[in-house]
């Protein structure tokens, strides 16, 4: 006598055979369930300047003796002497230490040049004759005090220095400003890039990079001191001279991601 089939049984071959089905047809849809996708995000490139212009705060000077003696021994002796006493006036003026610095100090033999090399242009032999010595000695002076410029200037000339140059106007603390104008330069990028973001309805992130540009002086143009001969007999008039003011500017290139 045939046994009848299991309800139960008949019931789970139904499902199982259900759930193949839906398993399959699931399957060759190919769902991405569970796979995280990076995509690049939106960001966008500008450029952001910053200007500052400041009033010149110090004035640097450069000196320099220059001696001719059939000796090395005297060529040095005179240059060092007259740089001497140049320094000791600098420094009775109020110049500090710190701020006087020997830029150049040499000594060497005039030679004779042979005819049939020709040089253009002709170099500047002075008095100086073959197996003469000639010694030079300069130094940079830094004056923190604008205002005494042409005093210093006066002082320079009526020294034993064969040649003045100056002064060189600029401002003191220009890494300070060079930071100022760095936060500016970077703030003005930002409100580019909301510019232009809000045009398209998005929005300006967090910053991503910047690459710095440099930071540029300009100084105010002046006339500069005449290089002074040694000894010279004729009354010097006194400069006028004009400080003026520098101008600075800082440029940036920023990316920021936009929203």
């Amino acid at each position: 006598m045939n046994e009848k089939p299991n309800q139960g049984n008949l019931l789970f071959a139904f499902i199982l055979v259900v759930g193949l089905i839906a398993i399959t047809r699931f399957t060759s849809l190919k769902p991405h369930w569970g796979t995280l996708e990076m995509r690049p995000s939106a960001t966008i490139t500008v450029s952001g300047t910053a200007k500052e212009e400041r009033a010149n705060q110090i004035a640097t000077f450069t000196a320099g003796v220059e001696s001719i003696e059939a000796s090395k021994e005297d060529a040095l002796n005179k240059a060092n002497e007259a740089m001497n006493e140049l320094i000791a006036k600098v420094k009775a003026f109020g110049i500090e230490d710190q701020d006087i610095k020997t830029e150049n100090a040499s000594v060497y033999q005039e030679t004779e040049y042979e005819a049939e090399i020709m040089i253009y242009p002709a170099p500047d032999r002075g008095n100086a004759k073959k197996g003469d010595w000639r010694a030079n000695n300069s130094v940079t002076i830094k004056l923190k005090d604008v205002a005494k410029a042409e005093e210093l200037l006066a002082i320079l000339n009526s020294s034993g220095a064969n040649y003045v140059y100056g002064p060189n106007f600029s401002v003191d603390d220009l890494a300070q400003s060079n930071d100022e104008l760095l936060t500016e330069a970077v703030a003005n990028a930002r409100e580019k890039a909301e510019r232009i973001a809000k045009s398209n309805q998005q929005s300006v992130g967090k910053m991503i990079s910047v690459t710095e540009s440099g930071n540029y002086p300009f100084y105010a143009a002046y006339e500069s001191a005449m290089p002074m001969a040694m000894g010279s007999a004729k009354s010097i008039t006194d400069a006028n001279l004009e400080p003026g003011s520098s101008l600075s500017s800082k440029t940036v290139t920023v990316t920021f991601e936009l929203n």
